[in-house]
């Protein structure tokens, strides 16, 4: 019989990454000698207009070098320094009663910087939770989890897949696995057709027989 087994995306899923996005951008902007708005600003246009990092410089008229600008946040967006600054959103109580419960806990998600993210969840104290850990690259013409997930699916019952972003539930979908819409991300998505909507990964493991 296989394993029973809860895939869960990391960003803005298990932690929160709004206030190390912020962050990055705030000290590369002020370092170009200009002011940026404050943080709940920030959170507020990203979510109402769904912008990327990018497009909200945009719409500020902030006037940047783009290619360095983009150079010097993907060089440093998974340094150490600013994955300090994330937060926990899911409850550790809840990982250690699904496993109770008889559950085997896999974590996927997008890192470009494996050595760092796995000090992360040793410090946040979630590593711990999850039998195995994937780190996938982030690729522009391609789902970057699609073939790991078919490749579980394949292994494992599959129980579900919890994320917050569309390519996560496109993935899911493509290969008839049940997802987990959490609300937790910095966009304001819309309900997903054929997904499970919580407010956060808590509320799903909470309801978890």
């Amino acid at each position: 019989m296989k394993d029973k087994l809860i895939i869960v995306d990391l960003d803005d899923t298990l932690i929160s990454t709004h206030f190390r996005q912020y962050r990055c951008i705030w000290d590369y902007v002020t370092r170009q000698g200009m002011s940026f708005i404050d943080y709940d600003a920030y959170l507020g246009l990203r979510r109402a207009n769904r912008f990327s990092n990018t497009a909200l410089l945009e719409s500020l008229g902030v006037d940047l070098d783009w290619g360095e600008f983009r150079s010097y946040y993907l060089s440093n967006i998974e340094s150490e320094k600013y994955l300090a600054l994330d937060t926990l959103i899911v409850n550790k109580e809840l990982l250690a009663e699904t496993i109770h419960k008889g559950y085997t806990l896999f974590l996927l998600s997008l890192r470009s910087h494996h050595e760092n993210s796995r000090k992360q969840l040793l410090d946040l104290g979630i590593a711990e939770f999850f039998t195995r850990i994937y780190f996938e690259q982030h690729h522009h013409h391609t789902n970057p989890k699609l073939t790991r997930l078919q490749h579980l699916k394949e292994a494992y019952q599959i129980e579900a897949f919890c994320g917050d972003s569309v390519s996560d539930q496109e993935a899911a979908e493509l290969l008839n696995i049940n997802f987990v819409q959490v609300k937790s991300s910095l966009y304001m998505q819309d309900d997903f057709k054929k997904a499970i909507i919580c407010n956060d990964i808590n509320q799903y493991l909470a309801s978890i027989p």
